[in-house]
């Protein structure tokens, strides 16, 4: 600005000096020029009228009355004062010019005793390339070197003063990684970033790209998690680990050594640069499973089976860990199986279900009020083990009532395999628990929930038997009085499950199993003329069930209802309502039986397990069920009045009668 004033004023003194012509086209308004052209032609037209000497005294008069300049005169006046100015222009010139220099000294001094944040800013903000970004951030973050594995380990807290960690590991063919969130800060919405790269020291970069894409092979949940890792490309060098409710993993087997560098930032982007800004409290603390043979503390994508509850008790089932349908008989020496069954004895290997779970289980139980669950770490095996020690282990050994010792062949849930499962007490009435399944090689199964009934519910636990092996919940049954105690001599319960059942059902279902085998058998059982899509074998299956179902009916929860019509019909949008019908002494179920002496509500059995025995057996054994809109309501649950399409409680007709919430509508 100096220099174009200087320069103006100078050009300002030149022009007195100049011709009129000059001096006219100077002061002329550049708005208005067309009006100053046109008043001088005004001017010249008036002489041309006049006399010779008044003409030519005319032609050489200035055409504007102009006042005298004394503006221009001040600035004529100070002639020495341009003298002193130039050395002040020049001295602000190179101050100027040398400015920048000075900045630049500071800026680097700033930059090497910056921390980790300021310096990744500092590089995005000049230019740098992501691979310069990348070491100059790990250079100032805090990095572990895991040189020895297998190994399971708590990182570090991640904070507002430390967001950053950095993680080598050595230069390796193969390497599992998972990742485990135990605990989250005051705003459980923000999850920490990990990104991983092979690049090797030389070449590490972080940066994931704008066009990264999903790489099934590394890891991640497809189906319940936020999907697969992301990868940088194709042939990419970086991924992002993605969260699947406080569990992430990362898989390598390549065909050639790689080292491996991860960075783990709280608030931190996919760029492996950018820190957002962190107004939180607390930190986030990560459990690291890492490996070069197999993965640590995975997770297992089945879950815990609920049987039912009590006020105080719970019958859990493990997953099913090993399937083993019974075998089907062949023509000509077609038999059926006899009332009381032979269960196979359980020897491992067999077919595998779910073969990321061991036969090492252990029950976790936590109220649903203290559970990680609340927090989106339903996944998280340290969260989960935090949970269980703050709450004093619910499912301990001081709790236990009943625990099989080994696995135990059932067809509870629609499913034929060998389980493991477990009665828990000391819980309390109308409470709400969150239950898991883990193993002793850190495998956590997904979490399911639960509610116990009110303090007055009068019914009893029921176990599968050899003759009923699908029946496990709460039954009107006489009550089982033996004492259950602790290891330490504590008691637990004054009652337990029943295991056997009582000898007047115990008779009537044999006979009944008895007397339909023996029809059943002068079908042309195993053979094409028989059925193309079922067999005897099916058929008598499905008479079992719904037969076990029938004679020993399931108790549900309290309905304050003074109807005795139970409620079969909800929307096609929410679970459907328990279906229970009052039951007494004077109303029981099955007249020709011993009737409870208590009164409590029958949970009625879903209407499918009356129709597969319909579907599965041949027409002339004349077995019908009852009909919607006509009598069904009456002693089946189902949903919908179209006796073809409606929701009977079956998996393949829509919802079972129970699920992983502890909710259930129908005995089925």
């Amino acid at each position: 600005m100096l220099w174009l004033s200087l320069t103006d004023v100078v050009e300002e003194d030149r022009l007195p000096f100049e011709g009129d012509s000059t001096m006219a086209m100077r002061g002329r308004d550049p708005q208005a020029g067309s009006d100053l052209s046109s008043s001088s032609r005004s001017y010249q037209d008036e002489d041309n009228t006049r006399s010779g000497a008044k003409s030519t005294l005319r032609s050489t008069a200035r055409p504007f009355p102009r006042s005298k300049p004394r503006a221009r005169l001040k600035l004529h006046r100070p002639a020495a004062r341009y003298i002193f100015q130039a050395p002040l222009v020049f001295l602000t010139f190179l101050f100027l010019a040398l400015l920048p220099v000075v900045i630049g000294q500071d800026t680097s001094s700033t930059s090497t005793l910056g921390t980790s944040t300021s310096t990744s800013t500092s590089s995005k903000t000049t230019g740098s390339s992501t691979s310069a970004s990348a070491i100059s951030t790990s250079t100032s973050t805090p990095t572990l070197n895991l040189a020895t594995l297998p190994t399971t380990l708590s990182l570090p807290l991640l904070n507002t003063t430390a967001p950053l960690l950095q993680l080598s590991f050595p230069s390796t063919a193969s390497l599992f990684l998972t990742f485990s969130i135990c605990s989250l800060s005051s705003n459980n919405s923000i999850l920490p970033t990990i990104l991983i790269s092979t690049g090797g020291s030389d070449s590490t970069t972080f940066n994931l790209g704008l066009k990264s894409i999903s790489d099934p092979s590394s890891g991640g949940v497809s189906r319940y998690g936020s999907g697969y890792n992301r990868r940088s490309g194709r042939s990419g060098s970086t991924w992002s680990v993605s969260w699947d409710k406080g569990f992430g993993n990362w898989t390598w087997a390549g065909q050639e050594d790689v080292e491996v560098d991860i960075l783990i930032g709280l608030g931190l982007a996919t760029d492996g640069v950018t820190m957002s800004p962190l107004d939180v409290t607390g930190g986030v603390t990560i459990q690291l499973g890492a490996s070069t043979r197999s993965p640590v503390n995975t997770l297992s994508p089945s879950m815990p089976l609920l049987g039912d509850t009590l006020s105080t008790q719970a019958l859990i089932f493990s997953p099913l860990l090993y399937s083993s349908p019974q075998s089907q008989p062949s023509y000509p020496n077609y038999t059926l199986p006899s009332p009381q069954m032979v269960f196979p004895p359980f020897s491992s290997p067999q077919t595998t279900i779910n073969s990321s779970l061991s036969t090492n289980l252990t029950l976790v139980v936590i109220p649903t009020t203290s559970s990680p669950t609340n927090d989106g770490l339903d996944n998280s095996l340290c969260a989960v083990m935090r949970a269980q020690n703050s709450t004093g282990q619910v499912a301990s050994e001081d709790n236990m009532i009943f625990e099989t010792s080994e696995m135990r062949w059932t067809s509870v849930g629609g499913e034929e395999g060998f389980r493991k499962y477990w009665v828990v007490g000391g819980l309390v009435p109308e409470g709400n628990y969150t239950a898991w399944v883990r193993d002793n090689t850190g495998v956590l199964s997904q979490p399911i929930w639960f509610t116990t009934k009110e303090e007055s519910f009068p019914c009893q636990l029921v176990l599968p038997t050899a003759l009923c092996p699908s029946v496990a919940y709460a039954a009107p049954l006489p009550v089982n009085s033996t004492d259950v105690t602790s290891p330490g001599g504590a008691t637990i319960s004054n009652t337990s499950p029943i295991q056997s059942l009582p000898d007047d059902l115990t008779n009537l279902i044999t006979s009944n199993l008895e007397a339909f085998s023996t029809s059943l058998l002068t079908q042309a059982c195993g053979r094409d003329l028989y059925s193309h899509v079922s067999s005897c074998f099916d058929c008598f299956a499905s008479y079992r069930d719904w037969l076990c179902r029938i004679v020993i009916p399931q108790c549900g929860p309290t309905n304050t209802s003074t109807s005795s019509s139970p409620t079969t019909t909800t929307s096609s949008e929410t679970y459907p309502s328990p279906s229970t019908i009052h039951r007494s002494p004077s109303d029981p179920r099955n007249p020709g039986l011993q009737a409870p002496e208590y009164e409590y509500e029958e949970l009625l059995p879903c209407l499918s397990t009356c129709n597969e025995v319909d579907r599965t057996c041949p027409v002339n054994m004349g077995f019908r069920c009852p009909r919607r809109g006509v009598n069904a309501a009456r002693s089946y649950a189902f949903v919908g009045s179209n006796n073809k399409f409606g929701n009977g409680g079956g998996g393949s007709q829509g919802w079972k009668g129970g699920d992983r919430w502890g909710r259930r509508w129908c005995n089925g």
